[in-house]
């Protein structure tokens, strides 16, 4: 039997979490994105220097970008699944924004 049916046949709906618990579940992942972010921040930061070191131009460590934000946006329909709406927003906006500012340093 289908769990989200009620016994006269009408669908029940999945509620979305409440407020508290979304901004609970974002603070949570907050170290994740630490880690993940300041792996990005690191990579663009070393090839940065690296490159000014050898007088060459810096070129966009595209693949770590890719992979980081990639790691940080999966996140987000997990949290949907979860009915995690507010945190999957969040987490989405945190990740474009991150990725818009560590690509700002190459102009």
């Amino acid at each position: 039997m289908d769990m989200d049916l009620h016994a006269d046949g009408a669908r029940e709906e999945r509620e979305p979490r409440s407020g508290g618990a979304n901004l609970l579940v974002f603070l949570a992942l907050l170290p994740l994105d630490a880690l993940v972010g300041g792996y990005a921040w690191l990579v663009v930061g070393i090839g940065g220097w690296a490159a000014a070191h050898n007088g060459a131009e810096a070129a966009v460590p595209a693949t770590e970008l890719l992979v980081s934000g990639g790691v940080l946006a999966a996140v987000g329909p997990a949290l949907c699944w979860g009915r995690y709406w507010g945190a999957a927003v969040a987490q989405f906006v945190l990740t474009a924004v991150l990725m818009a500012w560590l690509l700002s340093f190459y102009g």
